[in-house]
């Protein structure tokens, strides 16, 4: 029924990505009214949005960029460079207004977080581990040394996919992305919004987390020693919380190496109409590449 239709944060990021930075503007306002009108649980279980990332609608915030050699072109958030100064005085607003929304959402998303941490840790702000296991389990004897973790969000540095089709050199071997980070294309990571990621660190390094999927499970995390074959065992600490309730359902990433015999491959053989992806859904298929799915944990603090 189009007269009882409302905007849904889908709606709006799929609008604000294609539009100009005057549209994007008006559509943070409606965004922002999105979240009060909504309220926290519709608004959160509606999974389209990453509530602790930099900017929460980050596939707008984040700079899509167009490979020219020798440099690298900013081409902000519309499918045309912005020479204008309208459009840059308008971009530097919405890249502040989404800052602003982003302690909005955070405020909204951290709300059953413990008010205390447990002794001998310390608040960082918010790291990401890529995680794999069956997700029913609290804790395994090994699996761990498989884990990664970014420690800064990969999301707003990434590239999209597009930009890799536009301009096929930014898939070569060795291809310095706008935020310093450089490809691979035998081992590339994609998230749920179509962007390709920097590598996370490996392997996760032994210690004490805080994690949380931003449902209703915070649990810490206890990552092992390595034993004699390198294998290293976690555990959560409450009983009962299981890696699927640690586990942030919206946001998505996975994993793609070349088939085998495949020398290279380029996440421009991927299908742009694939992304974004449905919370909790597997990630797309990129031809000719093995992929693995992980699970994103958000980690709220560490040791000291």
């Amino acid at each position: 029924d189009n007269k009882n239709r409302k905007f849904s944060p889908l709606m709006i990021m799929n609008a604000k990505q294609r539009s100009p930075p005057w549209l994007a503007f008006a559509l943070n306002l409606l965004s922002l009214a999105s979240i009060t009108s909504s309220g926290k649980s519709s608004f959160l279980s509606a999974g389209f949005i990453c509530p602790a990332r930099t900017h929460p609608f980050h596939a707008a915030a984040t700079k899509n960029v167009s490979y020219q050699s020798p440099k690298l072109i900013d081409v902000g958030t519309t499918s045309t460079r912005l020479n204008s100064s309208r459009n840059n005085i308008f971009r530097r607003i919405n890249n502040t207004f989404e800052s602003s929304l982003a302690t909005i959402q955070s405020v909204l998303f951290f709300g059953k977080l413990p008010s205390s941490l447990p002794p001998g840790m310390h608040s960082v702000p918010t790291q990401f581990i890529a995680a794999l296991g069956d997700p029913a389990s609290s804790s395994a004897a090994s699996g761990a040394e498989q884990w990664g973790i970014w420690r800064i969000d990969p999301g707003p540095r990434g590239v999209f996919i597009k930009n890799f089709q536009a301009n096929p050199s930014m898939g070569s071997k060795n291809a310095r992305m706008p935020s310093g980070w450089v490809f691979d294309p035998n081992d590339f990571w994609i998230e749920e919004y179509g962007r390709v990621m920097e590598k996370p660190d490996f392997p996760l390094t032994p210690g004490r987390y805080l994690v949380t999927g931003g449902r209703e499970a915070t649990t810490l995390l206890t990552v092992s020693l390595p034993n004699d074959r390198g294998e290293q065992g976690w555990k959560f600490g409450e009983a009962g919380v299981t890696l699927y309730d640690v586990t942030h359902l919206p946001c998505r990433s996975a994993r793609y190496h070349p088939n085998r015999g495949e020398k290279f491959r380029s996440p421009a053989d991927a299908n742009v109409s694939d992304f974004p992806v449905t919370p909790g859904s597997e990630m797309p298929a990129v031809e000719g590449c093995d992929k693995q799915d992980y699970a994103v944990l958000f980690v709220i603090a560490v040791d000291d």
